[in-house]
């Protein structure tokens, strides 16, 4: 699949709709994702989200960092931070490592902030508290 870039500046990424494209249904990804069309149901991805200033998404949004310069009508699930930008709107709950919204952005709904996952590694007996 050919990479290529987008209206937020974002370079190679795996996946692009673009203005004036319509999409419905289930997008799952390994890589980046990016929207700048119309998109109605869930995206998710080990990568990154950015909706461009075009995007009118109704969706769930799962991925790693998450970044909304649209329209979004859905919940966001962030392993990494989530931005709303400037010209960004969200309406819905967003779950996040972090969360920034650029003045200017809106979003309503209610908000969970915690810390990004830690490496699972096991204890040794030596560890364990006495």
């Amino acid at each position: 699949m050919a990479r290529r870039d987008d209206v937020l500046g974002v370079t190679g990424a795996d996946t692009v709709i673009g203005a004036g494209v319509v999409v419905h249904g289930t997008l799952t990804s390994d890589g980046d994702v990016v929207v700048d069309g119309t998109f109605d149901g869930d995206i998710k991805t080990t990568g990154d989200v950015t909706l461009g200033v075009n995007a009118r998404v109704k969706a769930t949004v799962h991925g790693l960092n998450i970044t909304v310069a649209g329209e979004l009508h859905g919940n966001i699930v962030a392993e990494g931070e989530t931005t709303i930008r400037e010209t960004g709107h969200v309406t819905g709950d967003i779950t996040a490592a972090g969360l920034a919204i650029v003045s200017g952005g809106m979003f309503s709904g209610h908000s969970i902030v915690h810390q990004q996952r830690e490496l699972d590694i096991p204890l040794t007996d030596e560890d364990t508290p006495a």
